[in-house]
């Protein structure tokens, strides 16, 4: 039987943290401990079992949340799913390199964090089961694998562009790249070679 997925939850706000961990127990899942700033999060981080972290961007202490994950995924790749009342630009792009699995911004709901935590773990399993052995998509720089995945999706360049916060020229020159490197004639060879 696959175990209870435990979730650590990096929040400030009390009530918001306190809410969140009753959602997961809702939900199936063991909330392993909240931290209101990024050393707690990453102390906690290395003494449990973590399947998935749910964190928001801005938190108390020298750390942001960003900084916490980048942390935290120096010891184990996990899922990560930001939670923001701040989505500007400049906040999203650094949440991007992270290379979240969501991002839920306040004010959420139920159904909202569900859809993430689902989201969450069925990228991140497809992913860590066939990405990490496959050659063709580790030729590619992380940006390149970004903008694979959601060609993936169905998304097309100006969709990813906005998304990215890059030009469609410069999403347009990324795809060329990626064709360049794997020796595809088009973006849905690429994908057959990754994903299938």
């Amino acid at each position: 039987m696959e175990h209870t997925k435990n979730v650590l939850i990096i929040e400030d706000e009390m009530l918001i943290a306190k809410d969140l961990a009753y959602l997961l127990e809702d939900m199936g899942y063991e909330n392993v401990g909240i931290a209101n700033n990024g050393d707690k999060a990453i102390e906690l981080f290395c003494n449990h079992q973590v399947d998935l972290v749910l964190c928001d961007i801005n938190i108390n202490g020298e750390k942001d949340g960003i900084e916490t994950v980048q942390a935290i995924l120096q010891y184990k790749k996990t899922p990560i799913i930001y939670i923001s009342a701040f989505s500007d630009k400049k906040t999203v792009e650094r949440a991007i390199s992270t290379a979240p699995a969501s991002f839920l911004t306040k004010p959420y709901n139920e159904r909202s964090v569900q859809i993430a935590i689902d989201l969450a773990f069925a990228n991140f399993s497809k992913k860590s089961l066939k990405l990490e052995e496959n050659e063709i998509y580790q030729k590619l720089t992380q940006r390149e694998q970004e903008i694979i995945a959601l060609i993936a999706e169905g998304k097309t360049s100006s969709e990813i562009a906005e998304q990215l916060y890059i030009s469609p020229t410069t999403a347009a020159k990324h795809r060329n790249n990626i064709l360049a490197k794997t020796g595809c004639n088009n973006t849905s060879e690429v994908i057959k070679l990754i994903y299938t």
